[in-house]
């Protein structure tokens, strides 16, 4: 079937028959998740430093692709104590029929921490919690329903997770907190409700890095947008496009955004700070991928869709591909967006599931390299701000 048709063009009619699908199967298996949503209140660990395994750890060997098809392989250090903190909450990916999933790691879950996480173990300790998030079938439903009670019921865990790490964990330690999607907005919220109004806990927010969720000038009193690799206390975001975004987009202005209301969290001007800029490589993004592919499900499929079939591999765990773009933030059809070009012969990217998303689903991946090294930058003024910030035995409330 579909003989001649390109790959993407199949998806495309696919993709809605199966999120639909999945959107039935949650209606119908709602009162049952709900039930499970009371009963399940215990913090449980993706990724946690006491772990002998976890997603977020990994052979970091990569290979580093030029646009002329030229390539060169170095494999990065990986800290054995990292002097600072990550705290990761991953975004949609569960397969699971109800609307929100279950605290188990799923080889989804486990994908999307190798995917957008385990890159910043070179950085720092990585806590990342498994959570109840919104599963694809779910934002589905809320999207057409604009029911957001799912969303409380994720944060719920996000921030449970996230008191269970300050009191047990931090130790004085300075963190940094990366999102993406349904995780940035856990963690706009967060910010929000546990951090911005606490200068204790203030003191210690190295940086967030929350793309894709619209985090805009109205969310903190006391955080500002990044405006230099060195600053600290500040917010890195932007949403990824490659063209012009359409009336209804989901993503660089809130009053379009149709989960924009979950956890009561305002509009206003979007944010869209450059990590090219940020990272001091000036509009070139370092894009990185691991070489393993995604799990099967959703987010599989529509990365095929992105990028018009399989995505790029190479001999070695992790690659920089042949394909290098640029980013700048610009305002586009009243959106506020980091909107990214093809160098030389780069594959153009799709948009994913569809145009209101833009490139979304590469937020992370396409400037992962920047991305890594302002974190680093930024944990090193941070402990230069902070010298002997490591004091033993001290709880934050």
């Amino acid at each position: 079937m579909g003989a001649g048709v390109p790959l993407s063009d199949r998806l495309s009619e696919r993709l809605p028959r199966y999120v639909w699908l999945l959107a039935a199967l949650a209606l119908a298996a709602a009162c049952f998740a709900a039930a499970a949503s009371v009963a399940n209140a215990n913090v449980v660990w993706l990724c946690h430093p006491s772990m002998a395994s976890d997603p977020c750890h990994g052979d970091q060997t990569t290979r580093y692709f030029q646009p002329d098809g030229s390539s060169t392989v170095a494999t990065p250090d990986v800290p054995a104590d990292p002097p600072i903190d990550c705290f990761y909450v991953y975004p949609t990916v569960s397969n699971q029929p109800t609307l929100n999933a279950t605290q188990t790691p799923d080889p989804e879950v486990r994908s999307i921490a190798l995917y957008q996480a385990q890159r910043f173990s070179t950085q720092c300790r990585m806590y990342v919690p498994l959570y109840r998030e919104v599963t694809a079938a779910g934002v589905t439903v809320a999207s057409q329903t604009h029911d957001t009670a799912p969303y409380d019921t994720a944060f719920t865990d996000v921030e449970e997770a996230w008191q269970h790490y300050l009191q047990n964990d931090n130790h004085g330690r300075g963190v940094v907190l990366i999102g993406h999607s349904q995780g940035s907005r856990m963690l706009r919220a967060l910010i929000r409700r546990d951090i911005d109004p606490n200068p204790a806990v203030r003191h210690h927010l190295i940086s967030a890095i929350i793309p894709g969720a619209n985090a805009n000038a109205n969310d903190f009193a006391n955080l500002s947008p990044c405006t230099s690799a060195g600053q600290i206390g500040c917010v890195i975001a932007y949403s990824t496009f490659n063209d012009t975004p359409p009336n209804n987009t989901r993503f660089g202005r809130t009053d379009t955004d149709p989960v924009g209301n979950a956890l009561g969290l305002p509009g206003g001007p979007v944010i869209c700070t450059n990590p090219a800029e940020l990272s001091g490589a000036g509009q070139n993004l370092q894009l990185l991928l691991p070489s393993q592919p995604f799990a099967p499900g959703v987010i599989f499929l529509l990365l095929l869709k992105l990028y018009g079939g399989p995505p790029p591999s190479a001999d070695t765990p992790w690659l920089q591909p042949t394909d290098h773009y640029t980013g700048t933030c610009e305002t586009s059809n009243g959106a506020n967006v980091l909107m990214i070009s093809p160098v030389a012969n780069a594959r153009t990217l799709n948009p994913s599931p569809d145009a209101t998303w833009g490139v979304h689903l590469v937020d992370i991946n396409i400037a992962l390299g920047n991305l890594t090294a302002i974190v680093g930058t930024q944990g090193q003024a941070w402990l230069t701000a902070h010298p002997g910030a490591r004091p033993k035995g001290r709880a934050l409330r």
